[in-house]
């Protein structure tokens, strides 16, 4: 009975939660018409951080919902009493722990997160690793250095250091925050042709210029946590693929190159790293040039992704400072609204919020 407790009251709704928010997403990003992809990022991240705070609440659902229907429904705001009522349970410590089903779940979640740490980690390390196999300077690679050298200067940030990896794993990827590094496959490069090497060493580097490493990591630590939820495997999906067409929009506004000659740029260097790549690739927060295997939906979404570079306006990539400060807010409005429903089923109550 704990554990069916344990669905109703927290898994249905953190479902439920993420279902909801990614729909309202959705249309809200196709009724306002909204290109700058900071900004759908944000949102896209709603349906992975709202069923946090509902899990942080504990609600009386029979007291304040209920008179003679068997059935409720509306919009509500979280009650800070309800946070007041947990942490004052959390005061009592031993008294909660001398109960066998909440001193399982307690050590369910232990379990869970040191699981989760550890396969950070590993995942952080096998990255790391890559990012130290070869380091190479300005002497050792000087047509990548040409290439980073010049784009640089006009998206102004630092030059990254470059490491070659001689493994399986021929998507080139960056890695770190501070000091980001590069990572390019020597096999892959010498498959690809100038303008096709130019293109995707632009790309990795607007990958930097966006701070992409900072925000995959967060999308992958939330959605991890949510590793039983489907909706928020779509929301980190749609936050990838969010980066890596930005960062395709930013390549045709500073490289001076035909929108059509970086759609078929890209679109050649996708196909070559699928045709040489034996070992398929890690989720990662490590940004990556895309590698997945080309299935109807992959075929569909590289389809939306060259209409987007062949539809850029670079003008209007991102967007003036007083609308993003409304959607800002918006974003916060929709994190706290709730569309709830109350519904009860014998003695039991389904809180959908």
């Amino acid at each position: 009975m704990f554990f069916l407790e344990i669905l109703i009251s927290y898994i249905l709704p953190i479902l439920y939660s993420s279902l909801v928010s990614l729909v309202l997403v959705l249309l809200i990003l196709f009724i306002f018409r909204i290109k700058d992809s900071n900004i759908r990022i944000l949102f896209f991240f709603l349906p992975l951080i709202k069923p946090f705070i509902i899990i942080t609440e504990k609600i009386d659902i029979g007291s304040q919902y209920f008179k003679s229907n068997v059935s409720t429904a509306g919009m509500r705001f979280p009650d800070p009493n309800n946070i007041i009522k947990i942490i004052r349970s959390l005061e009592k410590g031993p008294s909660i722990l001398s109960d066998m089903n909440y001193l399982t779940l307690l050590l369910i979640m232990i379990g869970i997160t040191a699981i989760l740490i550890i396969r950070w980690i590993i995942l952080y390390l096998f990255y790391k690793d890559l990012a130290y196999e070869d380091k190479v300077g300005r002497k050792d690679a000087p047509d990548i250095y040409s290439i980073i050298d010049n784009f640089i200067k006009k998206i102004k940030i630092k030059a990254p250091d470059v490491s070659l990896t001689h493994r399986k794993y021929v998507s080139p990827f960056v890695i770190g925050i501070k000091r980001p590094t590069l990572v390019l496959s020597p096999h892959l490069l010498e498959k690809l042709n100038t303008n096709e090497k130019e293109t995707l060493i632009q790309h990795e580097l607007s990958h930097i210029k966006r701070k992409d490493n900072l925000i995959g990591w967060a999308a992958l630590i939330l959605r991890d946590f949510l590793f039983y939820n489907p909706f928020a495997y779509i929301a980190y999906n749609l936050i990838k693929a969010e980066q890596e067409r930005d960062s395709d929009k930013l390549v045709v506004k500073y490289s001076n190159k035909p929108k059509k000659e970086v759609a078929t740029n890209i679109l050649n260097t996708i196909l070559k790293i699928r045709s040489i790549s034996t070992s398929r690739p890690s989720p990662q927060p490590a940004q990556t040039f895309q590698n997945k295997p080309l299935s109807f939906f992959n075929q569909l979404r590289l389809k939306n992704r060259i209409n987007s570079i062949l539809n850029v306006k670079t003008p209007e990539i991102y967007s003036r400072v007083f609308p993003k400060v409304l959607m800002c807010i918006f974003f916060l409005v929709l994190l706290v609204l709730q569309l709830m429903f109350v519904v009860k089923i014998n003695n039991f109550y389904i809180f959908l919020r």
